[in-house]
């Protein structure tokens, strides 16, 4: 006996595209069913609220001519792990000469400015953006914002590299 006679039917009584149709309503109604029960979660449902956030970015040893690179009040482009994300705002802005450490006299560790690196500088950028906020974390325009994570900020003169080492609510 064979499963589909020359009719096209399964068995010789149910015709294949009724079974497929009916197999699809199935999966649509077990689909609502675990959604509802709350036994599948959805994107909508893992959403806890949402919030201003502070993104503290570290970019170590920029080499720039222009100390005032970055401007506070001015929009920057983000990139976060190779995800664009689209412009934010620039709140603070600390830029230091990059220092080494040095051993002084007695044992004593003192930091300088390091002189080979003359053009040098160690920024702190914080940006403010508005972000989702869900039990695994804050996400914005759907990229995931966390610590540890390379970003890249790009704006008229500039595409530099960095870390974002703190990411906070805005109270």
């Amino acid at each position: 006996m064979c499963l589909i006679d020359e009719s096209g039917k399964l068995f010789g009584k149910i015709n294949l595209v009724d079974f497929g149709f009916t197999l699809t309503v199935l999966a649509g109604l077990v689909g609502v069913f675990l959604v509802q029960s709350g036994t599948h979660v959805t994107s909508g449902q893992m959403v806890q609220g949402e919030s201003d956030i502070a993104v503290t970015v570290q970019i170590p040893n920029l080499k720039t001519l222009d100390k005032k690179l970055f401007e506070p009040g001015k929009k920057t482009a983000i990139t976060i792990r190779n995800q664009p994300r689209g412009e934010v705002t620039i709140h603070t802005v600390e830029s230091n000469p990059t220092q080494i450490t040095l051993m002084g006299s007695g044992g004593n560790a003192q930091t300088v400015p390091d002189l080979a690196q003359k053009n040098g500088y160690d920024y702190l950028i914080t940006l403010h953006d508005h972000a989702k906020v869900t039990k695994e974390g804050y996400v914005a325009e759907g990229v995931k914002v966390k610590v540890g994570l390379p970003i890249e900020l790009e704006g008229f003169k500039y595409r530099v590299y960095g870390k974002i080492v703190n990411v906070e609510a805005i109270q």
